[in-house]
């Protein structure tokens, strides 16, 4: 059986499941517009908010569990400062995403969460190739996705639609060799 054995400790965040008393600090960045801009969703409602919470709450319970939507908890204080998520859509493929409160931007906080999630996802998971898209606009993601050793693949040209309008997102991707050789993520020490 697949899993990640939680939480996942980087140096400076805990990746850990999501529990019922993280609704306030995930309506927070969840119903930032500025933080939802390059989001497919958002700003969720409250109750948008909720029905997410309850989905993931749910995914840890499913067997086989596929999606690992994981708080981001800054370690030195437990204040949770977003999310980051591997999900299978396929044997042997994940998702990569990630999504951070706007006061715990450019602080390095996304790279370290998203290295930590290629890493387990070849240790642990056993995966042999992790993706992710991003909005062509969206500058920021595009270079977290390559400091965790994805590269762009192809843009995917108005594929899809939400929030009234089309979507052109850049897909980036690493295969298991790739990212062995690349040694990419490999130094990130852990925090025990």
């Amino acid at each position: 059986m697949m899993r990640l054995e939680l939480p996942i400790r980087t140096p400076r965040l805990t990746l850990r499941d999501f529990v019922a008393s993280d609704f306030d600090a995930v309506h927070a960045y969840a119903s930032d517009p500025e933080v939802t801009r390059y989001m497919f969703y958002g700003p969720r409602t409250e109750a948008e908010t909720r029905a997410y919470l309850d989905r993931m709450l749910r995914t840890q319970r499913e067997t086989p569990r596929t999606t690992w939507e994981l708080a981001a908890v800054r370690t030195w204080d437990a204040r949770l400062v977003g999310a980051c998520d591997l999900t299978l859509e396929q044997p042997f493929e994940a998702d990569l995403g990630f999504i951070f409160a706007r006061d715990a931007w450019g602080l390095g906080y996304a790279t370290e969460g998203a290295c930590a999630l290629v890493r387990a996802g070849f240790d642990e998971l056993g995966v042999a190739r992790i993706f992710a898209t991003c909005d062509v606009a969206n500058r920021a993601s595009a270079r977290v996705l390559e400091k965790a050793g994805l590269r762009r693949e192809a843009t995917l040209d108005r594929h899809k639609h939400a929030k009234d309008r089309w979507w052109t997102s850049f897909l980036y991707a690493v295969r298991r060799a790739e990212w062995i050789d690349s040694n990419v993520g490999h130094g990130l020490p852990t925090a025990d």
